[in-house]
């Protein structure tokens, strides 16, 4: 069966945020970057 639009961006955002993302290494041990804990929305969440 093929893959949702929306699974398929799913799996886009995490590659992205897990190896693109430049608040990568500000990650605590929640996985929350430095941007939402600062209480900011990752850009990626529009795609959702």
């Amino acid at each position: 069966m093929e893959k949702s639009i929306r699974k398929i961006l799913e799996e886009v955002c995490e590659d992205i945020c897990n190896n693109y993302c430049k608040y990568k290494d500000t990650g605590d041990e929640e996985c929350l970057c430095s941007v939402l804990r600062d209480g900011g929305a990752c850009p990626l969440d529009q795609l959702n």
